[in-house]
């Protein structure tokens, strides 16, 4: 009864059990342990050996400081890297590769020629090397696994050269493109920026005098034209006054000659007649002293009425001086008895009456007066003509300058639109004088560029496999694996292995010691 309830009631597992069961199959494990360690061994022996070479290739920095010359390629060193990937992993280049050296002559027979070149791409490592400041990549690694070592340092130079190669022909093709397409954009630019020039230079000449640069100078000329307008018409009234003035004194002049030839008339039929009967005892007077006695008392009567600055009082004036003349002239010339000179005078009035000094002169003074009026005349048609121009010229002026808003806004289009051309043009110009400086500097190699700074060497050891790693987890792998075998062979037995697997407060009536039993022999 008690020994069923034992076997019903099996106690959980514990450390010393598990000792326990491992030490009774010892020896078990033991032999399992070494066919594990010579398997292990087998194995590891019949690996083909790997072995890596890597090749460090750093971005040297641009020779020329970039506020000299700025790069035109910006791509960061990752993109880059990505890109000159997908040329220098192409299929040409990694196939001429693979039959310039040889490489996967087996796998070539068995497997296709895509299957070879990703069994070559996934042997190619590229790993960036980070830099010193902020993270920045400054370097990467080119790694190629190989079963020989030489071949493993050729290939990972080769590709390393490749990548190198590969970035500077990229580099100036990008430079070289970027440059031809300013150049062409330059020229459109230049194109539309002499449109503009030939639309600007058009609209000055087509619409000369009414731009608003000349609007001081419209001022200016407007002003002038006013001062001259109001000159002609000073002019134009002090020779109508002129013009008046000798008018006035050519009739008074007219008038003059007028009288002077009525008294000649009169004194020639007063010498032609029989002579008058003087008063008692007195002389009969003729000739210039009876007229200018007759002249004096008409402008004593005339004094009556009028002033001295009176026309007509200024004739008399004028004839008494002339008369006065006439009279002294003839006392110098010592005229005879009176009697001689009347019988003489008389077939002579006409002639003197023509060869009157006064009278001539007052004639000289009519013609004088009237060219002077004629001229007075043509002047003032002259300031007439003169103001009409003049006033034209105001009138065109004052047109211009009511269109100088007009023309301000057409003018104000043209020219935003030829300084924008302008600014795109000298743009473009500085970039594609920057571009080409930029591509120069790429062809020279003065750019950024990638410089094999380790270059693969043949290596000593393989990396793969990795014999002490192996070996040790060959070993360990195997001594677990004939303890779990022993364990579970122990545990399928289902028999207690020690007092310590027993339930608490169970009774040990005895125990029986371990007996060895000696087979007799025959």
């Amino acid at each position: 009864m008690s020994v069923l309830q034992l076997q019903v009631s099996h106690p959980a597992l514990s450390a010393r059990s598990v000792i326990r069961a491992l030490w009774k199959w010892k020896a078990f494990i033991g032999v399992l342990w070494l066919v594990g360690i010579a398997l292990s061994t087998a194995f590891l022996l019949s690996l083909p050996r790997v072995y890596t070479a890597d090749a460090l290739i750093v971005v040297e920095t641009q020779k020329i400081p970039e506020n000299f010359v700025a790069p035109t390629v910006q791509t960061g060193l990752e993109a880059r890297l990505d890109q000159l990937k997908q040329q220098v992993l192409s299929r040409e280049r990694l196939w001429s590769l693979i039959q310039e050296l040889n490489l996967y002559p087996g796998l070539r027979k068995k497997r296709t020629r895509e299957e070879v070149l990703e069994v070559m791409r996934h042997d190619i490592t590229i790993g960036l090397e980070r830099g010193w400041s902020a993270n920045r990549p400054g370097a990467f690694r080119v790694s190629y696994r190989a079963s020989s070592p030489k071949i493993a340092a050729l290939v990972a130079n080769k590709v390393g050269d490749f990548f190198s190669t590969e970035n500077l022909r990229e580099r100036e093709q990008e430079a070289n493109g970027t440059s031809q397409f300013l150049e062409s954009q330059l020229e459109t630019a230049k194109t539309n920026l002499q449109e503009q020039e030939a639309k600007l230079r058009e609209f000055k000449v087509t619409y000369n005098g009414e731009l608003p640069e000349q609007e001081v100078g419209m001022l200016a000329a407007n002003g002038q034209n006013k001062t001259e307008l109001v000159g002609i018409q000073d002019s134009i009234g002090r020779a109508q006054q002129n013009k008046l003035i000798l008018a006035s004194s050519l009739a008074m002049a007219e008038d003059s000659v007028s009288r002077l030839q009525d008294l000649a008339r009169r004194q020639a039929a007063l010498d032609s007649s029989p002579g008058m009967a003087a008063g008692p005892g007195q002389p009969v007077l003729r000739g210039p002293r009876a007229d200018l006695e007759r002249v004096r008392a008409k402008l004593a009567d005339l004094r009556l009425r009028y002033r001295d600055n009176h026309p007509d009082v200024q004739a008399l004036l004028q004839e008494q001086a002339a008369l006065e003349k006439a009279v002294r002239q003839e006392a110098a010339e010592g005229v005879g008895d009176a009697t001689a000179s009347n019988d003489k005078r008389a077939p002579g009035a006409a002639a003197l009456a023509n060869s009157d000094p006064t009278l001539v002169t007052e004639k000289e003074k009519v013609a004088t007066l009237k060219a002077q009026i004629a001229l007075t005349d043509r002047e003032i048609e002259d300031l007439e003509k003169r103001r009409e121009r003049v006033l034209r010229d105001v009138g065109a002026v004052q047109g211009r300058m009511d269109k100088l808003p007009m023309r301000e806004q057409q003018l104000s289009s043209l020219t935003r639109d030829y300084e924008a051309s302008k600014a795109n043009y000298k743009s473009l110009l500085d970039k594609k004088l920057a571009a080409e400086m930029a591509a120069n500097m790429e062809r020279w190699q003065k750019a950024e560029r990638f410089v094999m700074l380790d270059a693969a060497r043949v290596p000593e050891k393989p990396t793969s496999p990795n014999r002490p790693v192996f070996m040790t987890g060959g070993i360990m792998l195997s001594l677990a694996l004939a303890a779990g075998i022993a364990f579970l062979l122990e545990t399928r037995r289902n028999v207690f292995l020690g007092e310590w697997e027993l339930p608490a407060g169970t009774v040990v009536v005895g125990r029986i010691p371990k007996m060895m039993v000696e087979i007799p022999q025959v």
